[in-house]
């Protein structure tokens, strides 16, 4: 009876170390399976994003900011006096796409660089560009700037000011997403706070940019940093400057601006122009194409705190 109960018990637990047998392994196996995610589950899945409005990986080598408060000049050779392709806007996000060779102007070296802006190639002087996608404010909060007047913004906590410039406006949203909840669409020409920039870039209609937080009358929401004229200049001119309607000293007169005010430099409106529509040089000087207030002109460079880099 006692070799039964032996043999018994002897059987039995080997029968049980058979059924656990590897316990371990199999523990570990669950555990690594959870780990997995299930591509059914994975982020973005079915998320929908639009083809227009992509987040860009974090590899921003390749990537530069436009830190001039004026803008920068894009030229068609790494040289200051070659012909200008066009004007990068302050805050701009251009691509680099190769390194040139190395320069002094105006007392600041840098590296001059091939870069894309939309649908433009040229070269922008390195000195005037911060690699990466980080915006941060290029002029004062303070600056005395007039937009075109139909709302009263508080400004007094704002980072930056920005121009509206599309004609149709631009529609404010309730977060910073094309897709978000329309608040308003902001008339042209009118003017409104920054308040936050967004960290993560993206590319709409072909523009980089960010998401910017911004502050219009009594309204808050999101607008596309591409979308937003962010280029200033301060008048420096004692008695004021004369806003003409075309580029002439004999033109027409519009108005005065006062002394230390800021005007917009405007951006081109015609992608398809070779130069900017808003630059014009004679044997005098050159002229710019501004807003400031109601009133769009003409304005001689010779009386704004223009620096362009080169």
């Amino acid at each position: 009876m006692k070799n039964f109960y032996f043999v018994f018990w002897a059987v039995f637990g080997l029968f049980l170390l058979a059924s656990c047998g590897g316990g371990k392994d199999q523990t570990a196996s669950s555990e690594k399976a959870t780990e997995t995610p299930n591509p059914s589950t994975t982020k973005g899945e079915g998320e929908g994003e639009s083809e227009s409005e992509e987040s860009i990986p974090p590899d921003q080598d390749n990537k530069a900011v436009v830190i001039a408060r004026s803008g920068l000049s894009l030229r068609r050779e790494p040289d200051g006096k070659s012909k200008l392709v066009t004007m990068l806007p302050t805050n701009a996000i251009v691509q680099i796409v190769e390194e040139g060779p190395e320069a002094t102007i105006k007392g600041k070296k840098g590296t001059w660089y091939r870069v894309n802006f939309g649908d433009k190639e040229g070269f922008a002087f390195g000195a005037y560009l911060r690699k990466g996608t980080r915006l941060k404010a290029t002029s004062d909060a303070s600056a005395q700037t007039e937009g075109g007047g139909k709302e009263e913004t508080d400004f007094s906590d704002v980072i930056q000011k920005g121009l509206i410039t599309a004609k149709s406006g631009l529609t404010l949203r309730k977060a910073p997403s094309i897709k978000s909840e329309k608040i308003t669409v902001i008339p042209s020409n009118e003017e409104v706070g920054v308040l936050e920039f967004m960290e993560d870039y993206k590319e709409i209609d072909g523009m980089y940019g960010v998401w910017c937080r911004v502050r219009y009358g009594r309204k808050e929401g999101f607008l596309f940093s591409a979308f937003i004229n962010l280029s200033t200049v301060a008048v420096i001119a004692p008695s004021g400057l004369t806003l003409r309607e075309s580029p002439s000293r004999n033109a027409k007169k519009l108005t005065v601006i006062p002394n230390g005010k800021e005007v917009y430099l405007l951006p081109p409106t015609d992608p398809n122009e070779e130069l900017p529509d808003n630059l014009y040089s004679d044997e005098e000087g050159t002229w710019y194409k501004v807003r400031f207030g109601k009133k769009e002109g003409w304005a001689f460079g010779e009386f704004l705190a223009i620096d362009m880099g080169c």
